[in-house]
């Protein structure tokens, strides 16, 4: 606190901080003249004053404090909501509104808070302005969005990120307010991590926190996917790690390095090779803002971790595992246990001893040497620490430490086999050659193909997951591109990712230049900023944790807080009378955007409440008058929303059936033909409709549908096999009425399903080695059913004896089995190369079925 301060103490209202000076009202805040503070005997600027005065407001401000409490609360509570992720389901969509709900009341109580302080003086105030760039890409790209529900409901988190950002910009620069923000990510970490490892040891049940996979037993925590778990695990690890560097006090040290084993151990049972890739270069990115002396004491603490994990890591992965089959007998048909393991079960009992005795172990070590080295090295260092490119050293030598590792690990050294074996086994597993990366990389290269068609603006957010089918190069499925960046490429366009490269990037580059140029106790209380959002923004460029929408929110949090310390005042040149001007610019958009998120989020949220009661009244079994009446009005809440309508479709479909009532059926075809029009891509749209015209037989319905699917998933078996099956039926039809013309060309256009099926097999083989096709593309047994059928009904008797053979197989389910060995004994009896054992067994086990055969041979089709 300055000495004008000091020596004219100030009283400040209660919420908005106005000045008094012995019960005379001085000029608001940052309104003090200069001739005032003459008077006082101080040359200080309105701006100086300024930032002053905020300091004071913040001390005694309710609204202040309420918005601080609130962001702890959603860094506390929304990690246990599945981490907020935004998925393709209707049940992840509820917490994430109620998320909405809380950040726009809050956030307007920010904005009465900066009402009457906020002024464009400073260059974070730009950045106020700036981030609105990022959610108004989001609003132009409605105008093309491939799938308008999730398009809007990206836009709404899309602004409540941005109001993070602006929370995280004033409310971090009050000292106190910028450590319970700090400690409040760190702390919100460390819970996530001790949640999981009471999943370990079966204290709790979340489903898939704790997972077998064809890899291995695997952590992914609240998270359920262990890359976003690894990538997560970053920021306690570069947090915690750098507050006991920074610690001066012995129990600040062992609180930090009592969680060092947890948070390694967690990162190494994660068996992601993302993370093991992506820790160096964050390691890279991190370091160079510590001093050398620092970076060796981080380097220090960080093997002692890693050496004290190594050594129980296989042991907990295998009482994790015998806990999880424990959970997996207990669990119910809900996925629920109930009657999880007591801390003092031997099986939890003798997990939790280890991992608390290696890491109390590890923390007085710790601690310990975090009280004798620092002194040894600020005094023996002393002079390469002063070096100009001193803080390079260390970044310098992970450089060589990559490139020496990547050597070591292609030429299988004996240093790997150090790790605990599963983790050996992965990292030994990385490669350009390995087939996730191959997989990535053709991903990557799909998504271009996504941004030829919508190149400036987009296709609206969550794109993706309804486009990729048609421009995928193999049948994957991917319903996130496994980068951030790219994902964000083709949900906003060229334009939008220029927007967010350019915020992101100035942040990052002004950060490292004002870090550098401040005092130590200034700049140092940001760096948690820092470490949360880079160790995200770089683990995300290869993987997809940014559709949490608590990570996002999290990362925009620490970016706001990073610029929070720009308090670089804006030229007055550039200004030139704008600061007045513009004083209630940022209150009055902060407040009318949290009054539209708040509307908007509270009406979804009640459509989601009338949907999910509907639901529970149709599995009571209650009529459909009594099911419509919440789901009607959770329709007319939220009309373009696929999940309501579809389930409203699914319900008339269902009493058509019972009581073939049209008016029931028509109703049903009314709301899908306007869904349609909002969700033109959307997979599950595309089966309720052809379901829709199957329930009727509107076959050439069907067909004109499928034709349509093969256009857009062409590399969904599925769609051949059904398509097929309509051209074959259509074909009876017509022949049956004697239209040879149309009869023939159903039957060819079946056969040329087969042409396209057999070429895209080729293009398989084109595969590089090791890279896995995805989904299984082949002439399955009903897709080669019904080609057997149509090649014996072209005349081709040979042909279709060839393609039938894959029918007769003991293995297969007795609808597919029965008839092709039928048809498939006509075709080689048609076609003079008779079967004689197999014809003798099959009719032995089907007497019926000699008949049906010689019904078939005797097929005329001459009209």
């Amino acid at each position: 606190m300055s000495d004008f301060i000091r020596q004219n103490p100030l009283r400040l209202d209660v919420f908005f901080g106005s000045c008094y000076d012995n019960g005379k009202k001085l000029p608001k805040y940052g309104e003090c003249g200069e001739g005032e503070i003459m008077a006082a005997g101080h040359k200080k600027s309105q701006y100086r004053l300024a930032r002053e005065g905020s300091g004071l407001q913040e001390h005694h401000s309710i609204v202040y404090w309420c918005v601080v409490a609130f962001i702890v609360s959603f860094l506390f509570i929304a990690p246990f909501q599945t981490a907020l992720f935004y998925g393709s389901k209707a049940q992840y969509e509820s917490p994430i509104y109620s998320s909405m709900i809380w950040t726009s009341v809050f956030s307007l109580l920010a904005a009465a808070y900066l009402f009457k302080s906020w002024r464009l003086r400073e260059i974070r105030d730009l950045y106020a302005l700036a981030v609105w760039g990022i959610p108004l890409s989001y609003f132009i790209s409605l105008s093309s969005a491939a799938t308008r529900h999730h398009a809007e409901n990206l836009l709404l988190l899309q602004l409540m990120y941005a109001l993070f950002f602006v929370i995280g910009l004033y409310f971090s620069r009050n000292r106190i307010g910028n450590s319970i923000l700090r400690y409040g990510i760190v702390g919100s970490a460390y819970a996530v991590v001790v949640y999981c490892l009471m999943n370990v040891f079966g204290n709790v049940y979340f489903y898939d926190a704790v997972m077998k996979t064809g890899e291995g037993l695997r952590l992914t925590s609240v998270f359920q996917y262990a890359n976003a778990y690894a990538g997560f695990l970053i920021i306690p690890l570069l947090c915690g790690l750098y507050l006991i560097v920074f610690s001066r006090k012995w129990y600040a040290t062992a609180i930090h390095a009592l969680m060092l084993v947890p948070v390694l151990l967690s990162f190494f049972l994660t068996l992601s090779r993302g993370g093991l890739v992506m820790l160096p270069f964050i390691l890279l990115a991190f370091l160079p803002f510590l001093s050398f002396a620092r970076q060796i004491l981080f380097f220090v603490y960080l093997i002692i971790g890693s050496a004290a994990s190594f050594l129980i890591t296989d042991k907990i992965k295998n009482i994790a595992s015998d806990v999880l089959d424990v959970m997996v007998e207990r669990r119910g048909p809900d996925f629920e246990v109930t009657d999880t393991l007591s801390f003092f079960d031997p099986l939890s009992f003798g997990g939790w001893s280890l991992l608390l005795s290696t890491s109390v172990v590890v923390c007085a070590v710790v601690v310990l040497v975090h009280k004798l080295l620092p002194p040894l090295l600020d005094r023996g260092l002393s002079r390469i620490s002063g070096a100009r490119l001193a803080n390079l050293y260390v970044p310098g030598l992970i450089v060589l430490g990559v490139l020496l590792g990547a050597g070591l690990i292609a030429g299988n050294a004996a240093i790997v086999h150090i790790l605990p074996e599963a983790l050996a086994q992965r990292v030994q597993s990385i490669n350009l050659q390995q087939h996730s990366v191959l997989e990535r990389f053709t991903m990557y290269k799909d998504t271009f193909k996504a941004l030829k068609d919508y190149p400036l603006f987009g296709a609206g957010g969550n794109a993706w997951s309804v486009l990729y089918p048609q421009y995928a190069n193999n049948p994957y499925t991917v319903n996130q591109v496994h980068s951030f960046v790219l994902q964000y490429m083709v949900e906003t366009g060229i334009v939008g990712l220029l927007i967010l490269l350019s915020f992101i990037g100035s942040i990052l580059y002004r950060f490292a230049k004002t870090y550098f140029v401040s005092k130590p106790a200034d700049r140092e209380r940001n760096l948690v900023f820092y470490a949360a959002a880079v160790a995200i923004l770089f683990h995300s460029l290869m993987d997809f944790e940014m559709t949490y929408a608590y990570i996002s929110a999290l990362v925009f949090l620490s970016l706001g807080g990073m610029a929070s310390g720009f308090a670089s005042p804006i030229s007055e040149r550039w200004l030139s009378g704008k600061e007045e001007k513009s004083k209630y610019g940022l209150p009055v958009v902060l407040g009318l955007l949290s009054a539209a998120l708040l509307v908007v989020s509270v009406i979804h949220g009640q459509a989601y409440n009338h949907y999910s009661a509907a639901v529970q009244l149709a599995q009571q079994g209650r009529t459909l008058e009594e099911v419509l009446v919440p789901l009607d009005k959770a329709i007319g809440l939220q009309p373009d929303n696929p999940y309501y309508v579809l389930t409203k479709v699914d319900f008339l479909e269902q009493v058509y059936e019972n009581t073939q009532n049209e008016a029931h059926y028509e109703k049903g075809s009314g709301l899908l033909e306007s869904i349609k029009k909002t969700e033109p891509y959307d997979r599950v749209v595309f089966e309720a409709r052809y379901r829709h015209y199957m329930v009727k037989d509107r076959l050439a319905d069907a067909l004109a549908l499928m034709k349509e699917g093969l256009q857009t998933y062409p590399w969904v078996i599925g769609m051949y096999e059904r398509a097929a099956a309509l051209h074959l039926q259509l074909g009876e039809q017509y022949w049956q009425a004697g239209q040879k013309q149309t009869m023939d060309g159903h039957w060819n256009a079946a056969v040329e399903l087969h042409q396209e099926v057999l070429a895209r097999m080729k293009q398989l083989e084109s595969l590089p080695e090791g890279q896995m096709a995805g989904s299984p593309f082949y002439v399955t047994p009903n897709l080669a059913l019904t080609l057997g059928q149509a090649y014996y009904l072209k005349g081709d008797a040979a042909k279709s004896a060839e393609i039938l053979s894959t029918t007769i197989g003991d293995q297969l389910e007795e609808a597919v089995r029965k008839p092709g060995t039928r048809w498939y004994l006509a075709a080689l009896q048609k076609a003079g190369k008779p079967d004689r054992a197999l014809y003798d067994r099959f009719t032995a086990n089907y007497p019926d079925e000699k008949q049906e055969i010689e019904t078939i041979v005797s097929l005329s089709l001459s009209l």
